[in-house]
């Protein structure tokens, strides 16, 4: 039947035609997004799995950059670390070679704390203590420039809002099931140095929480002798006058060395056993710095494993979404060809359909 009202050919072929452009148009999307999957509409399920896993990504390449920054923080301490055992390893060097050495007199054996006695500053032990306390300078240098981000493990001034043997350092290190993976490290098992060191204690026995390996006053038998000698490095636990609460105050010079040198002197005793006690006691600091050492070492290669599996797991979704949303751009771009094609063909039957009523029209000429 043919109709000059109504051309049912035409309409079949505009028909086809529009369902050739909407899948194109698809098709088209997908060859330049890269996506099957765009939106919601395309397919909810697949797009609401594929924006879950991407948030997961995203996260997860939020704990690369914090896994990278604890690593700068570790590896800042263990360098500075390193640079304080080598201080030490020198001053009881220096230690051994003191104890060989004649004893030094002194002008004012009274004296004997943290001024420079007259006599003493001229013997060759002041000459090496001299060096011993260039070391220590550059030993407390180390520690105090160990800070990678406002984060020192190494070195607590004075003023800080909490302890350092209340504070514990968490590296984010991983996130799965929405949570937040930590490694936890406590202040005090790192910490060399701290300048809060002053804590009320009831009796010197007492055991100080805030005590670092380099803090306050070390007793050094001396054999032979009812009175010990006393090594301080950095700080040393006082009494505040004001308050009444004991605080740790800086010392510099320590004169380490010629308060050793003093309490022979004063009270007698064997010095070469007293140097082989403060030769056994730097060798028992220097241990105490290798067990920190190592521990850094831990925490370094705990950081790299986490920091791999966690680059291992980007990995893994980010396949995983590809799996789910990517287009698969040889079939897309076949599709989209084969598409163009049958556009054409279907615009030229719309032709041949729309001419159908001017052959009609040419029959009443």
């Amino acid at each position: 039947m043919t109709s000059i009202l109504t051309n049912m050919a035409a309409m079949s072929a505009l028909q086809t035609l529009r369902g050739i452009g909407s899948s194109l148009a698809d098709t088209s999307q997908q060859v330049s997004s890269g996506l099957r999957v765009k939106t919601a509409g395309d397919n909810a399920a697949y797009w609401s799995i594929s924006t879950t896993m991407h948030s997961e990504k995203l996260a997860m390449s939020a704990v690369t950059d914090s896994i990278g920054l604890a690593s700068g923080i570790v590896d800042t301490a263990y360098a500075a670390m390193e640079n304080v055992h080598k201080s030490f390893v020198e001053i009881r060097n220096l230690a051994i070679i003191v104890s060989d050495m004649p004893q030094p007199g002194f002008k004012n054996l009274v004296i004997g704390g943290f001024s420079l006695d007259e006599e003493y500053g001229k013997s060759d032990v002041a000459k090496i203590e001299q060096q011993m306390q260039q070391l220590q300078d550059q030993a407390r240098d180390a520690m105090m420039s160990a800070s990678f981000s406002g984060v020192n493990l190494l070195y607590n001034p004075k003023g800080q809002p909490d302890r350092a043997s209340e504070r514990t350092y968490s590296f984010v290190i991983g996130y799965g099931e929405a949570r937040v993976q930590t490694l936890d490290v406590k202040a005090m098992d790192l910490l060399l140095l701290n300048d809060d060191a002053g804590y009320p204690m009831s009796h010197p026995s007492d055991h100080n929480p805030e005590r670092s390996l380099f803090d306050l006053s070390d007793m050094i038998d001396t054999p032979g002798s009812f009175v010990p000698a006393s090594a301080t490095w950095y700080n040393i636990l006082l009494t505040n006058p004001m308050t009444g609460d004991p605080e740790a105050y800086d010392v510099h010079p320590s004169y380490t060395l010629m308060r050793l040198e003093n309490n022979i002197a004063r009270n007698g005793g064997d010095r070469a056993g007293l140097y082989s006690n403060f030769i056994d006691y730097l060798d028992t600091k220097l241990q105490g710095l290798t067990d920190r050492m190592a521990y850094l070492g831990t925490l370094q290669n705990s950081l790299d494993t986490h920091d791999e599996l966690n680059k291992k797991r980007i990995e893994t979704v980010t396949k995983g979404i590809g799996r789910l949303v990517d287009a698969d751009m040889n079939e897309a771009s076949t599709r989209l060809k084969a598409l163009q094609t049958q556009q054409q063909l279907a615009m030229q039957a719309l032709q041949i359909a729309n001419s159908e009523p001017e052959a009609i029209l040419r029959l009443f000429n």
